[in-house]
């Protein structure tokens, strides 16, 4: 148990005005999915400057992981905490597939402002990763030993995003890619702790996620100079064909929802089905019947299910139709209720009480019902839970979080690591 003194050591290394100004440092840089080395560097280089080992995990020409570690002198238990360098948006044009509008480019650059940091990534999560990285610099600096490591790790490509048609280099590999790149590759630990976003709740059951293109297909042909009667739209147009298989995935999904919610220990987990995308015909054409229709879902599962039943149960709904179409399943990762958690669970909330004097708010459902790297950790045996900050949309793209979230945040790693680091092991 670590003892006030100890305790108090850590904490006086932890400021708001750091906490902020790191994100806002953070938010500075640039760091679309596929293109992190240069925040990446950074954050080797500041983990450098504190002394703190700094490890580069090279997974392409633009992307790195950025890893930190505190070596501790026994034989200890380890602890990873884990954060994403990526961001929702790529703070370029192509963000106009998503967006009506966007934002000037200056709104995307970190502010400091009524006691909030703003910019884009500012609460998803350049904000969490700026919390566990001071707390590192305090641990590191207050002269508390660890028995056991503790790793900083600033991964690559976690974002939702997936290769697909001509959506392909590292741009579209997120959902995963630099933490399972991380375990892969030398950086292990006995426990963890993936700092993204939970609203300073605690979080060890979250979905997985199914994603799919379906296919419909018309007769591509000149659609003037004949009936409707010699050339019925609904045979001959693929878009038409796909308003039929759009709505019967509706009508799937409705019960798929109510159907699969997931009772775990922390709560419920909601199932969800999305049509995230839909691309038919040839628009310098439009006189031409489409000839192909695709559809794009997303399919968020509850842990236990398999993506290959969620399969079956769509290529089931979409016989009964009769209409022509194909389906390939292009994204398939489980959902995962941690098993050996609760020791890293009770540390968490006691850090948390610490911080903050009061008892970590309840597990919200839709928080909880989301993918992270949390999975990827329990997947491979690594007890780990979420507990991150919390934050919210500013503008169109760019985000905002609370300072004080931030210097909780950064207290609760910060205790927690030098709780965990020295189990016995």
């Amino acid at each position: 148990m670590l003892n006030e003194n100890d305790k108090n050591k850590i904490l006086a290394g932890i400021t708001r005005d750091e906490c902020a100004e790191l994100t806002k440092q953070l938010c500075d840089i640039p760091s679309p999915t596929g293109a992190e080395r240069e925040i990446g560097e950074f954050i080797l280089a500041w983990y450098s400057k504190q002394g703190i080992k700094p490890i580069r995990q090279e997974i392409d020409p633009n992307r790195i992981n950025a890893v930190g570690v505190i070596e501790g002198r026994g034989k200890g238990a380890s602890l990873q905490i884990n954060g994403h360098m990526d961001t929702s948006f790529t703070g370029t044009e192509e963000d106009r597939l998503f967006c009506a509008e966007l934002e000037p480019e200056s709104e995307l650059r970190g502010a400091i402002r009524d006691g909030n940091v703003f910019g884009l990534g500012a609460s998803n999560m350049k904000s969490g990763v700026a919390a566990f990285m001071v707390a590192g610099k305090a641990l590191k600096q207050s002269g508390v030993e660890l028995k056991g490591d503790c790793f900083l790790a600033a991964v690559a490509g976690e974002i939702s995003r997936t290769p697909i048609g001509p959506y392909q280099s590292g741009s579209y590999r997120g959902e995963g890619t630099g933490t399972r790149h991380l375990l892969t590759h030398g950086v292990q630990s006995d426990y963890a702790i993936c700092a993204d976003r939970s609203g300073h709740s605690i979080v060890w059951a979250q979905n997985g996620v199914a994603q799919f293109r379906i296919n419909t297909f018309g007769n591509p042909h000149a659609a003037w100079g004949m009936t409707r009667e010699q050339e019925p739209p609904q045979e001959n147009n693929a878009v038409l064909q796909m308003m039929k298989v759009i709505a019967a995935i509706d009508n799937w999904a409705a019960d798929f929802e109510k159907r699969c919610v997931y009772q775990s220990a922390i709560g419920p987990l909601l199932p969800k089905v999305n049509i995230g995308a839909i691309q038919g015909g040839a628009p310098f054409r439009p006189n031409y019947f489409p000839g192909v229709c695709s559809v794009y879902l997303d399919v968020r599962t509850p842990p236990e299910l398999r993506p290959v039943q969620v399969q079956r149960e769509l290529k089931e709904t979409l016989q009964k139709t009769g209409i022509k179409y194909e389906m390939d399943m292009y994204a398939s990762l489980m959902g995962y209720e941690a098993k050996g958690v609760e020791p890293i669970v009770d540390v968490v909330k006691q850090a948390f009480i610490a911080a903050a004097g009061k008892e970590p708010p309840a597990p919200n459902p839709f928080r909880a019902s989301i993918w992270t790297d949390t999975n990827i950790y329990n997947e491979m045996g690594i007890p780990t839970l979420k507990f991150g900050l919390g934050g919210k949309k500013y503008a169109i793209r760019s985000e905002q979080i609370d300072i004080e979230e931030i210097f909780i945040g950064a207290q609760v790693y910060a205790l927690a690591a030098a709780e965990i680091c020295n189990w016995e092991k």
